[in-house]
């Protein structure tokens, strides 16, 4: 029976509730939905499952399991409806061997690595006995496809007569698989596969042709860059549990690969075969880029690809009943809204929804209406940040200390998004962004230690008074404090530094001042307020120098650029003929008797610090 949109696609749509397989762990609640655009996507594949398969009516009409397969794993990762997975699985429970041997064709001896990899996982995720499905051991089969020794020890490999398919896709899910397992040859195929990356970041899609070579390993500029595969088998590998370290750093040298490649409207391209932006390739590498802690440009990527879904139609539209299907490009969605999604074109738009389904999870919601607010204050503790405004399933990227680029956080059933974060080891102000699609909404944790809540009461902090040299070295003091009250001390140079009064009750912080002219604020924090007080630094400055004419003997010299209050000498030939301080406007005046019997003199003004602040002017006399 063909499932109709008005049925089973709707209880689809209303019914997603688990949480991607590479949902981050403040994802991971079973209870919260994917985003709508990722449950309409999964919505329209569940339409197109006859009995359970895939039927493709091109080239004489055939099931195709493969892409049967593929959809089940989609509706796991998305969070698909349950029933529809076991649906599936029990309608491929008589196919495997149709799908990973050549029995159909008078060659029950031949084996399909990969074929077997994907019905692994398959099998894992939708809950079967992957040692005894679809009339197979599926953990013994993958490991007897396993290359024992030589130099492509770990590597896939068909069982044919023919040309070997195996590539790094089936060497991905095989890594994946057995791991879950706990096969010993997890270990094997996962270094294999870690072969296959390329120095620059990138896994390449084919092995090489002869497996007794001695370099099994990728060719920079030899082997070709793809998307598709670098994302899925950082998929793949980060839905391995635990990893070891030098699978994460694979993931993250693949995941920085292809945040580099990322085109500035938030799309991807496949490969030198397939160079034009797609959805394939940039619904996968949004799932990469999130699992790899790369979630603003997942979230880039997720749009993207929302950007070519069939959206609600008009009764008699050409895509009635399409709802929720994925354009693989631009070219594709522009034909279907002419001609609708036809049979020689049907098979394009499943293999984009499949593979791009997953990336739309990674869609943020609004962050113009988030409140966010926190629990927990202590250094080195686990704090609470809580948002309001945005919808049940919204997805937000958080980032801030402690945070390796940013992560996925999801709003929970209640309406509120809760995310747990390590505040720094020491005091002072910790910031955290959660950004959406539209704008960043941002919180600051006062990070202090709760032995550290003196009271400000009385105490009075100083730095040094008048001017000091920029760069230089001064010192803080502070008195009136409770023998042993602690405070956090902040100011320019100072992240939020712990100080504790002496028994006198006072204490001396030194400080290095800012290398540029500045008023530098030090400010005492405690439990009930705080105290603070600035000191003036002067940087270096060449000052103005302008000498002009005026009534009498003397000569009006005016010295421009100084700070307020600041010292100033005015020197010809070393001899000092007026001294001051500057006015409010950072201005100098006095009327000065030049020497006489020259015809020019060089007229110097210094200032407070005249190896930093100083200028000059020649002076024409008459």
């Amino acid at each position: 029976m063909k499932i109709s949109l008005s049925g089973l696609a709707l209880t689809v749509a209303a019914s997603l509730l688990a949480p991607p397989l590479l949902a981050s762990s403040a994802q991971a609640a079973t209870d919260v939905p994917a985003p709508a655009a990722a449950r309409a996507g999964t919505g329209w594949l569940a339409t197109q499952l006859t009995d359970g398969i895939i039927h493709n009516p091109n080239y004489g009409g055939f099931d195709d399991f493969g892409l049967t397969l593929d959809i089940g794993i989609s509706l796991d990762e998305v969070g698909g409806d349950q029933a529809l997975v076991r649906q599936i699985r029990q309608a491929m429970s008589t196919k495997v061997a149709s799908y990973a041997t050549g029995v159909d064709y008078g060659s029950p001896n031949d084996l399909y690595s990969g074929s077997f990899a994907k019905a692994l996982v398959f099998a894992q995720v939708s809950g079967a006995d992957a040692r005894a499905y679809g009339g197979f051991d599926l953990v013994q089969q993958v490991e007897d496809r396993v290359i024992a020794s030589g130099p492509s020890a770990g590597r896939l490999a068909d069982q044919l007569g023919g040309p070997d398919y195996a590539n790094s896709f089936g060497q991905a899910l095989a890594a994946r698989g057995l791991a879950a397992a706990g096969s010993s040859s997890a270990a094997p195929v996962t270094d294999f596969l870690l072969r296959q990356q390329c120095s620059s970041g990138f896994f390449r899609v084919f092995f090489n042709a002869d497996p007794a070579a001695a370099d099994q390993s990728c060719t920079e500029g030899v082997d070709g860059t793809d998307t598709d595969a670098t994302a899925f088998v950082v998929a793949q590998l980060a839905a391995v549990s635990p990893r070891p370290a030098r699978v994460d750093a694979a993931i993250e040298r693949a995941v920085a690969w292809l945040q580099g490649t990322q085109r500035p409207d938030g799309s991807f391209v496949g490969s030198a075969y397939t160079p034009d932006s797609n959805t394939n390739s940039t619904g996968l590498a949004a799932s990469a880029l999130a699992a790899g802690g790369r979630c603003d440009q997942a979230g880039r990527a997720a749009e993207w690809v929302a950007g070519l879904q069939v959206g609600p139609q008009a009764s008699g539209s050409p895509l009635t009943d399409e709802e929720g299907a994925l354009a693989y490009d631009a070219g594709a969605m522009s034909a279907a809204t002419t001609s609708g999604i036809t049979d020689a074109t049907r098979d394009q738009w499943w293999r984009a929804t499949v593979q791009a389904v997953a990336g739309l999870t990674h869609l943020r919601g609004s962050a113009r209406a988030l409140t966010v607010s926190s629990t927990g204050t202590e250094p080195g503790t686990t704090a609470t940040l809580t948002a309001t405004g945005a919808k049940i399933g919204e997805r937000f990227c958080l980032s801030g200390p402690g945070i390796s680029g940013s992560r996925t956080v999801v709003v929970g059933t209640d309406g509120t998004l809760s995310a747990k974060v390590t505040l720094p080891a020491t005091a002072g102000a910790a910031t955290y962004a959660l950004s959406g699609r539209d704008g960043v909404a941002t919180h600051t944790v006062a990070v202090t230690s709760a032995a550290a809540a003196g009271s400000v009461a009385g105490v009075r902090i100083s730095g040094p008074a008048g001017f000091r040299k920029a760069g230089s070295r001064a010192a803080l003091e502070v008195v009136g404090a409770a023998p042993g009250a602690r405070f956090v001390l902040s100011g320019p140079g100072l992240t939020g530094v712990t100080v504790v009064a002496g028994s006198d009750g006072a204490l001396t912080r030194t400080v290095t001042l800012p290398a540029t002219t500045t008023t530098a604020a030090y400010v005492l924090t405690g439990a009930d307020g705080r105290v603070s007080d600035t000191t003036r630094v002067l940087g270096r400055a060449r000052l103005k120098v302008a000498a002009r004419a005026s009534d009498g003997p003397r000569t009006r010299v005016v010295v421009r650029r100084l700070a307020a209050g600041e010292k100033v000498r005015v020197v010809v030939a070393g001899k000092v003929l007026a001294k001051g301080r500057a006015t409010d406007a950072g201005r100098f005046v006095a009327k000065v008797a030049l020497p006489t019997g020259r015809d020019s003199v060089r007229v110097r003004a210094l200032g407070q610090f005249p190896k930093l602040r100083s200028g000059s002017a020649r002076v024409t006399l008459r």
